[in-house]
C-alpha cells in the first residue's frame, strides 16, 4: 500500500474518530448534571421574627445521584437566592450570601470545598419558600451545554412554633421557579410532616407535568441506602410515605437534546431539587 493512500486512510480514521467523539461528548450527560444543588432551612419551622439559617449545598454526585455527600459548591455569580414570603412577595439575599468553605487551590483535596450560607428573619406568620436558581452556559471541551438548576425548600414563621401548628401552613404549592425551568412542587403541605405521613411532589417542566421522571428521594442520615426511586404518572406526580425523622433531597433531572441557540449552547441540562424535614411522631 503506498503511502498516499495510508496517509489518506489515517486522515479518515482520525476523522471518523473526532466525529464520534464530538458525539459521544454532545450526548453525554452535561457538566450541569454532574452534581446537584440543594438549599436547606434551619430551623425548617421558627418563632416569627427569629433567624432562619439558609444553607445552600452542593454535591449528591454519586450513587448516580442517590446521595447526600457534598462535592463542590454553588457558583453565586451564577445563582439567584430569594425567599417568597406568605403573601407572595420576593426578597433577594443573594447579595448576603455568605462562602464558609475555601478555595479551590486551598490545602486538601482539590476542587471547591464547604458551602454557602444566608440568613433571614420572617416577621409575618406563614409559609416561606426559598429558592436558588443557577442559569449558566458550559463548555465541556467542544459543545456547550446550558445548564439551569431550581433548588427549593420551605419553612414556617409561627408565634408558637410547633410541628402541629405547622401542618395548618398553606401556599407550599407555589410555583416559583419560572417557565423555564425544571421544578419540583409539592401538592400536599410538606411542613411538621412526620414519619409514616404520606407526601406528594409534582414535576414541571417549563410550567407543564412532566410525566415518566425519575425522582430519586435520598435521607440524609442514612444516605444512600435510603435512596428511592419514583416515576411520575401523567399528571406529572409522585406519592411517598415519609420516613424516619431527618432531611430528604428529592431531586430530578431533564436533558432536552433539540433545544440549542446557535452559537450560544447546543443542548439544555435541567435539575430541581426539593428538601423537606420529617418530624418523629410524638
Amino acid at each position: 500500500m503506498s503511502g498516499t493512500v495510508c496517509d489518506m486512510l489515517a486522515r479518515e480514521l482520525v476523522a471518523r474518530a473526532a466525529a464520534l467523539l464530538a458525539l459521544l461528548v454532545l450526548l453525554a450527560p452535561g457538566p450541569g448534571l454532574a452534581h446537584d444543588g440543594w438549599i436547606e432551612a434551619h430551623p425548617a419551622i421558627v418563632e416569627s421574627g427569629q433567624s432562619v439559617s439558609l444553607f445552600l449545598l452542593y454535591g449528591n454526585h454519586s450513587n448516580e445521584h442517590r446521595s447526600y455527600r457534598l462535592a463542590s459548591k454553588w457558583e453565586p455569580k451564577y445563582a439567584r437566592l430569594v425567599v417568597v414570603d406568605p403573601a407572595g412577595r420576593e426578597r433577594d439575599l443573594s447579595a448576603q450570601i455568605v462562602d464558609l468553605g475555601e478555595d479551590a487551590e486551598a490545602v486538601g483535596p482539590k476542587g471547591p470545598k464547604g458551602f454557602h450560607l444566608a440568613a433571614f428573619a420572617p416577621a409575618d406568620p406563614g409559609l416561606y419558600l426559598a429558592l436558588v436558581k443557577q442559569v449558566r452556559v458550559v463548555e465541556f471541551g467542544g459543545p456547550r451545554f446550558q445548564s439551569i438548576v431550581v433548588a427549593k425548600t420551605a419553612f414556617v414563621s409561627l408565634a408558637s412554633p410547633t410541628v402541629l401548628a405547622a401542618q395548618g401552613a398553606v401556599g407550599f404549592d407555589r410555583p416559583i421557579g419560572g417557565d423555564d425551568a425544571l421544578e419540583i412542587i409539592p401538592i400536599s403541605n410538606p411542613a411538621g410532616l412526620r414519619t409514616g405521613d404520606p407526601l406528594s411532589l409534582e414535576v414541571r417542566y417549563r410550567g407543564r407535568p412532566a410525566a415518566g421522571r425519575v425522582v430519586s428521594v435520598v435521607g440524609r442520615l442514612d444516605g444512600a441506602a435510603s435512596a428511592r426511586d419514583l416515576t411520575t404518572d401523567a399528571a406529572g406526580r409522585v406519592k411517598l410515605v415519609a420516613g424516619p425523622a431527618d432531611y430528604y433531597l428529592a431531586r430530578v433531572s431533564l436533558e432536552d437534546q433539540t433545544e440549542r441557540v446557535e452559537g450560544r449552547f447546543d443542548k439544555s441540562a435541567y435539575e430541581a431539587t426539593y428538601v423537606f424535614p420529617v418530624f418523629r411522631r410524638p
